[in-house]
Formats: structure tokens, C-alpha cells, sequence
């Protein structure tokens, strides 16, 4: 079967080839990975120096997952044209990918050597160094954006980041302010301004989470963890309506269902129903420890006591081994 697949494939292209023989372009969209493939093998073979074409099959291998192939492709491409900066910014991104950190800032130099403004590449470097705890870097590199660009949101969104992740929570709040002046619909910076109060405490992180929700009615993580800080607060029906709005946008999101099976255990005293979210749980994740414990205590109630204690033991099985991990 295999192999007759293999043989269409090559009739496909032969037919393809013909059909296009008076033009390089084609509609990509109508056909599969493999025919792109095969399109742009039977396209190289004319034109052997034809750095876009290769250009184009590091895009395809890239987006089938196939590193290896994409690196040898967009590094023919460089051969063919050293002077396309945006060929070492996808380079970039293969090594990236690849785990080649080195390789990676100095293809992104490269890029930034052709192109001295190329604000991609020098966001790039942030991005990639905020991931590496490089954070002198990466702040280097945002001073350069915002020199560049000074209306760009996402710098002053990432440079808050590096500040809150130091310690400076003042700078970290004015930066993610005028991330929002800027932006006005930035959700990623409200939910984290929302994180950054809840953790103080504070209830203004019930502006910001609702805002972030505002923006993105299925921001599941904002409406979660605005339902846990009413949890906390003690404004149990308020927290169950926002798990209920979890719910409703993922019906396995674990968090929620717990956190709705805890309440209704530990402040409504209503057994059956808390019985039946951590039931929920476990169904959902079988490795979320808690519920196994939360679920033994209602069979201890019940006087089910070998249930309890399966229970317990998968409890301290399960909590092991996600610890360990």
C-alpha cells in the first residue's frame, strides 16, 4: 500500500509539474504537505539555485516537524542568498527548536548585521533569553526595541515581565500600564496583572481578571483563578458561578471540578455532590492526587473504609509520582 502511494505521489507531480510548466507559483493550499513537497523537489531540480524554493520547503518540513530537513533547507537557502536577512531568522527558529541555543543568537546576529533595524530579530533575542533567565540580555535587547519602536506594547509587556521575575514589582506594574495605554485589549498583561495582585492579595486583581475575560470571553486560566480568589476571600457562591463559566468553556478542566467538589464538601456539607466532582477528577486526571484524598474523607463519612484506604494509598502513590516528575 505503501508503495503504491509512493508511485501516485510521483504520477501527481509529474502532472502537476506539466500543468505548471509556464509558471513557478501555485494555490499551496490545496494540496497536502507531500505535494508541496514533491511540487517544490520537481521545481528545485530546474532551478537548482533558486534560494525562495528552498526557502519554501524549510517552511513545510519546518511545519511537518522535520527540524533536520528544514535546517538543511534554509541553510541552501543562505547559500544561494546571504543576504535575505529573514532567511536567518527562520534559521533561528529551527535551532531554536533543535535546542541549538548558540547557534540560535548568532543566527539572530546575522540578521540583525543585515538589517541593524530589524525589530524581529531583536525581539527574538528577548524572547529567547527571557526563556534562558538571561535577563540582562534580553533587557538589552528591549532597549534597543523601544528605541527603535517606542509604541511597542509587547516590549514594555516583556521588560515588566523581567521586573516582577527580579523582584521589582513597581517597575513590573508601570511597565504592564503602559503596555495597556498602548494596547488597550492586551489580555496577556491584565491576566498577569491580575496573577501579580491575586498573589498580594489584593482585590484589585478582580478588575483586571475580569477585564482580561471581557477581552476574551474563553480565557479559562483568568476566569479560574478569579473564582479561586473568591474562594479564598470566602465568597463561595461568586467563586462556584466562575467555575460554573469554566465549565461551560472546558467541561474537563480538573481545577475547576475540584475546586467546585471542595466547596460544596467543605462549606455546604453536600456530600453527594462533592462526591461526584472528585469522581469527575480522577475521571479527567487520574494523577490529580487530591481528589483521591478529598474522595477518601467522603468515604470515611460513609463508613466505606477499604475504599478510604485504596484511596489514601493511591493518594500517596499518585502525589509521588507528580513530585517526582
Amino acid at each position: 500500500m505503501q508503495k503504491l502511494s509512493k508511485i501516485l505521489l510521483i504520477i501527481f507531480s509529474f502532472i502537476l509539474i506539466a500543468s505548471c510548466s509556464k509558471k513557478t507559483d501555485i494555490d499551496f493550499s490545496k494540496l497536502s504537505n507531500e505535494e508541496k513537497i514533491a511540487w517544490l523537489d520537481a521545481q528545485i531540480k530546474q532551478y537548482p539555485k533558486a534560494d525562495t524554493l528552498y526557502f519554501k520547503r524549510a517552511e513545510i518540513f519546518q511545519e511537518m516537524g522535520n527540524s533536520k530537513e528544514a535546517l538543511l533547507n534554509i541553510s541552501k537557502a543562505i547559500e544561494y542568498n546571504p543576504k535575505e536577512y529573514k532567511y536567518y531568522i527562520f534559521k533561528a527558529d529551527v535551532l531554536f527548536n533543535r535546542g541549538e541555543t548558540t547557534l540560535t543568537f548568532e543566527a539572530l546576529n546575522q540578521a540583525i548585521k543585515l538589517k541593524p533595524k530589524n525589530l524581529e530579530a531583536h525581539m527574538k533575542i528577548a524572547e529567547i533569553s527571557i526563556d534562558l533567565r538571561d535577563y540582562n540580555r534580553a533587557t538589552e535587547s528591549l532597549k534597543t526595541v523601544m528605541s527603535l519602536d517606542k509604541i511597542n506594547a509587547q516590549a514594555y509587556f516583556m521588560r515588566g515581565w523581567i521586573f516582577m521575575e527580579t523582584g521589582d514589582t513597581v517597575h513590573a506594574v508601570d511597565d504592564y500600564m503602559k503596555a495597556i495605554e498602548l494596547k488597550s485589549d492586551y489580555e496577556a498583561v491584565y491576566e498577569t496583572l491580575g496573577n501579580l495582585f491575586f498573589t498580594k492579595g489584593d482585590p484589585l486583581c478582580v478588575e483586571y481578571y475580569n477585564s482580561a475575560i471581557n477581552i476574551n470571553p474563553k480565557n479559562i486560566v483568568a476566569m479560574y483563578n478569579l473564582g479561586l480568589f473568591y474562594q479564598e476571600q470566602g465568597a463561595y457562591q461568586q467563586a462556584l458561578d466562575m467555575y460554573e463559566r469554566v465549565l461551560k468553556v472546558n467541561p474537563a478542566y480538573t481545577n475547576a471540578i475540584y475546586a467546585v467538589g471542595k466547596i460544596n464538601y467543605e462549606e455546604k456539607q453536600d456530600y453527594n455532590t462533592a462526591l461526584d466532582c472528585f469522581n469527575k477528577a480522577i475521571k479527567s486526571d487520574s494523577t490529580y492526587y487530591e481528589a483521591y484524598s478529598a474522595r477518601a474523607k467522603i468515604y470515611q463519612r460513609q463508613g466505606k473504609n477499604k475504599e478510604a484506604e485504596e484511596d489514601m494509598q493511591t493518594y500517596e502513590r499518585m502525589k509521588a509520582l507528580v513530585n517526582k516528575n
